[in-house]
């Protein structure tokens, strides 16, 4: 290595990069999009990166295609991800760099989640935190539960609608662990409506009542704060107008 000083020609040589995952013509929702961030609206049903028996039919694989059509060779970096049922804002990266600064605000909190979820019952406190560690179930592979030796978790609620038999909370994650806010509202005793897992189907709605409507961050590439948002699904909207009046 030398030190550059005025007058010396630099060339710099740039290698195309493989997309990583299968591109698949599926439509998606894009809530934002610009030269380094990507933001999509995700149903709930869909997969949110190929993983298990769920290859095909990905986000991922929809953004891979995304990128293909938009003459951007890049891999599909997510920088959070959602549970295959439930819906709202993923938040994407187009290259490594600004991956690495939105993984660091995630990690020192400064990347703000919020989603909305339908549960069973009204809880007592309007508000509250929950701290209790999450670890995986003995029995039940995929299952998670409240575990004294498991790992550190931060879950705040906020009631804004309570009705009859169920309430309408604000949820803000302050880690990320896999099921982290069904598995802390169900150790309440308020479980998340039709979740499958840790609760009871429902045949109104695919899989959990819940929703990733808010995202905030510092943008990775400009001096700007990002506030996007996303309202609730129109299935999620009709079970409260049901749930909210009658058990």
């Amino acid at each position: 290595t030398r030190r550059v000083k005025a007058g010396d020609e630099l060339r710099l040589e740039f290698f195309d990069e493989q997309t990583g995952v299968e591109p698949e013509k599926i439509p998606l929702n894009i809530v934002y999009e610009d030269h380094y961030l990507l933001v999509i609206n995700k149903p709930a049903g869909m997969p949110a990166h190929p993983t298990g028996p769920y290859q095909k039919g990905t986000a991922a694989n929809a953004i891979s295609h995304y990128w293909q059509a938009s003459g951007l060779v890049s891999k599909v970096r997510l920088v959070h991800r959602l549970d295959i049922d439930t819906s709202g804002l993923i938040l994407v990266a187009k290259d490594p760099y600004t991956l690495q600064r939105l993984l660091r605000q995630l990690c020192e909190g400064k990347l703000i989640r919020e989603y909305l979820a339908l549960v069973e019952g009204v809880p007592r406190a309007a508000k509250g935190i929950i701290t209790d560690p999450i670890g995986r179930s003995p029995k039940h592979g995929v299952k998670r539960i409240i575990e004294p030796a498991g790992k550190e978790a931060k879950t705040t609620y906020e009631v804004i609608k309570g009705g009859v038999c169920a309430s309408l909370l604000k949820v803000r994650l302050g880690s990320g662990r896999t099921h982290q806010i069904r598995v802390h509202l169900a150790s309440k005793g308020h479980p998340v409506l039709g979740d499958p897992l840790y609760n009871k189907a429902l045949p109104q709605i695919t899989g959990q009542a819940l929703h990733a409507w808010r995202l905030e961050f510092e943008h990775p590439r400009q001096d700007k704060r990002v506030v996007l948002s996303c309202p609730m699904p129109q299935a999620m909207l009709d079970l409260w107008k049901e749930k909210r009046c009658q058990c």
